[in-house]
């Protein structure tokens, strides 16, 4: 559906609407940027980015600092002005643009972003023509969440399995993941388990066009108990098979524990309005 229809759909309509003259400003940090050229991931780095919505105008306002796209480029800033935004409630944002020169000899097209506030969640694709080359690039958010099973986006109160998807860039500019499932149950004759962790520190993880996979023979969680992560050496994680698909919002795995092969598949939730939900 196209931008400008959806915008039609969201008007002021109760004493429950926010205040459309305030704007809704903050900044995202530790997000994850990857860069991919003719189809082969070539780079991942950190970045920041402040971020300003202007009801009135429809308008999205970002920076994005200390940015590099390839693995021997300096870090660059810049400014993307103007995005077309919709909200519903000034909370979750959908933004996208085109053609836009960002700096001279870097041009930004195929912009499309989705943001949550609350959630502090952000996947943002877009286009970067320059000078020496095109990339394509996925920047996201250091927590990712599964879409709920009725669609939903309230994460504290829920009883049905949700997914935390984890990622950062650590100080040696190395990548890492953990999985973080919540409210798991492996069978129906077996209690909830609060949260399971797997740890993917030793998996063999793959950086691809579209996020990364990550496999490992064993991995011994952590099992929350009250405030603390204990690990379970006894309850291994083995052959697990993991993709993370953020440019499509989509998510699979398996593994086995407890005796049992676990799989599952489904979506990555990002706003709390979801354009592919309109």
């Amino acid at each position: 559906m196209a931008l400008a229809a959806i915008m039609l759909t969201f008007t002021a309509c109760g004493d429950d609407e926010p205040d459309n003259n305030s704007t809704v400003e903050g900044k995202m940090s530790n997000l994850i940027v990857k860069t991919i050229s003719n189809g082969n991931h070539i780079n991942i780095a950190p970045c920041d980015i402040n971020y300003k919505f202007v009801p009135k105008s429809r308008t999205m306002n970002l920076s994005i600092n200390n940015v590099s796209f390839a693995p021997r480029m300096p870090k660059i800033s810049f400014d993307v002005n103007g995005l077309d935004a919709v909200t519903n409630d000034n909370k979750g944002f959908w933004f996208s643009g085109y053609d836009i020169q960002v700096m001279s000899g870097y041009t930004l097209d195929d912009i499309d972003g989705q943001f949550d506030k609350d959630l502090n969640t952000l996947v943002l694709t877009y286009k970067v023509i320059a000078e020496r080359g095109q990339y394509d690039v996925i920047t996201f958010s250091p927590v990712l969440f599964s879409i709920l099973p009725d669609g939903g986006h309230d994460y504290d109160n829920t009883t049905e399995r949700f997914y935390k998807f984890k990622s950062q860039i650590n100080e040696d500019n190395n990548f890492t993941a953990s999985i973080c499932i919540d409210n798991i149950q492996f069978v129906p004759q077996m209690p909830k388990l609060e949260e399971i962790v797997i740890p993917l520190d030793d998996a063999t993880i793959v950086q691809t066009a579209n996020g990364y996979t990550a496999t490992a023979t064993t991995i011994i969680p952590l099992f929350k108990q009250g405030d603390k992560y204990i690990p379970f050496p006894d309850r291994t994680v083995s052959n697990l098979n993991y993709t993370l698909n953020i440019k499509d919002h989509k998510f699979s795995i398996e593994f086995d524990c407890f005796g049992l092969r676990y799989t599952d598949e489904g979506y990555i939730y990002t706003t709390h309005f979801n354009p592919f939900h309109v």
